[in-house]
């Protein structure tokens, strides 16, 4: 029987979740708490369970960039059944304009395939063009970020992440766009977890059973599932197997053995479940960032031993 979080012990983490928001809170000496608001769930959870925190108040961000008309409202059908306060900001003025200042003749991109092509790097002049939906898409999630610091700093409150432990691992997230400064959710399984936390704090059904989306049109479907290769509830069960076996941890030829183990344990196809194990070796650089370069390793003295 596959795992899902029970009911009893999703109240439990809920409870624990309140209680170290607020320690930090107080510990901190700080009041607003904001995040960013869609339709999905992880957002939603990230609001019920800051709407019943004493002395924390939290500010939800509503930022369409681009967005598809059903998730506005949705958003605001959230917050207003947890009494949440918002504000609006639509940038997609600003995206649009960012984007023609760099795709436009002359532009920003022309010009890195003119330095690639002079270096008779083909391989970077085809990348330019593969990967131009995910950086598009990455520049909306950016902006938001931007938005979201830009309210924390006014209101002398913090940005509160709403990313998950599925995404986590599957560096399904990006670098100066989703991390906030309080993380209460990336601990947490999506599919196997997050749902019962979301039924246990009263989420609306249309929230808890959107479709997940990271809504930047990097595919032509525009769910998540389309970039992961599986659902959340399949996706976890493959992830909880990569990690409990330390697939991260084995030699490049040990590990076809584990993926082999994981397709007949979960009698999943092996391409997906290879294709999952690539994403987690891929992303493995998001997980250990930014890269410190300590003063043992630039030949610094160490504190105790410098004279002043």
């Amino acid at each position: 029987m596959p795992y899902v979080l029970d009911e009893k012990t999703a109240r439990s983490v809920v409870t624990a979740i309140r209680a170290k928001i607020r320690e930090y809170f107080e510990k901190n000496g700080l009041h607003y708490a904001v995040f960013g608001k869609s339709e999905g769930l992880d957002s939603s959870v990230i609001a019920g369970l800051l709407a019943d925190i004493p002395g924390v108040q939290p500010i939800a961000a509503v930022i369409p960039i681009e967005t598809a008309e059903h998730v506005v409202p949705l958003a605001y059908k959230v917050l207003k059944h947890y009494a949440i306060p918002s504000v609006e900001v639509d940038l997609t003025g600003q995206y649009r304009a960012i984007k023609t200042a760099y795709y436009n003749q002359g532009g920003l991109v022309e010009q890195l395939r003119g330095v690639a092509a002079a270096a008779q790097d083909s391989q970077t002049v085809a990348r330019l063009e593969s990967v131009e939906k995910l950086a598009l898409g990455n520049i909306k999630v950016r902006l938001r970020m931007i938005t979201l610091y830009h309210i924390a700093q006014l209101l002398g409150g913090l940005v509160v992440s709403t990313d998950n432990y599925s995404e986590y691992w599957m560096g399904f997230w990006t670098i100066n766009g989703d991390v906030g400064d309080l993380v209460p959710i990336q601990q947490i399984f999506k599919g196997s977890e997050l749902y019962t936390i979301g039924k246990v704090l009263g989420l609306p059904e249309e929230a808890l059973n959107a479709v997940p989306s990271d809504g930047l049109g990097v595919t032509a479907a525009n769910t998540d599932e389309a970039q992961l290769g599986l659902p959340y509830d399949k996706l976890d069960r493959v992830i909880l197997r990569l990690l409990t076996n330390s697939f991260l941890g084995h030699a490049p030829a040990d590990r076809e053995a584990i993926l082999d183990q994981i397709s007949q344990e979960l009698d999943f196809g092996r391409d997906v479940i290879a294709q999952t194990s690539r994403r987690l070796i891929s992303t493995e650089f998001k997980r250990h960032w930014p890269v410190i370069f300590t003063r043992e390793d630039l030949g610094l003295p160490p504190l105790e031993l410098i004279q002043d």
